[in-house]
């Protein structure tokens, strides 16, 4: 879908060191009610050139899955100049969206997991 990349483990961290800016990235998979959501309407609800949009199937690339220790999805994490940032976490809602990247950006950067 338009707005996305895809990543895998072999070039996801490669790709994101060299995106300039913000970049979501949203771990999900196919068979997933809520992943399919995100993932049509997020483009959708970010202005153009706000963040890259990164899409992991965890299906396919469950080394990162393990890396995130992730136990729910979606699940997603922000880069900020290809740095980890933080997990970033909102509620389905395009304003809470914006409010929540706004805040996190604000934030001091976390550790990677």
């Amino acid at each position: 879908m338009d707005g996305w990349q895809t990543l895998d483990e072999f070039g996801f961290d490669h790709v994101l060191a060299d995106t300039a800016g913000t970049a979501l990235v949203m771990f999900g998979q196919p068979a997933c009610g809520a992943c399919r959501g995100w993932y049509r309407l997020l483009p959708q609800w970010l202005e153009q050139g706000e963040a890259g949009l990164f899409y992991v199937d965890v299906a396919r690339s469950q080394a990162l899955a393990n890396r995130f220790e992730l136990f729910q999805l979606p699940a997603f994490a922000l880069y900020r100049h290809g740095e980890f940032h933080c997990r970033f976490a909102a509620p389905f809602q395009a304003d809470a969206v914006r409010a929540a990247l706004a805040a996190a950006l604000l934030a001091p950067a976390e550790e990677e997991p």
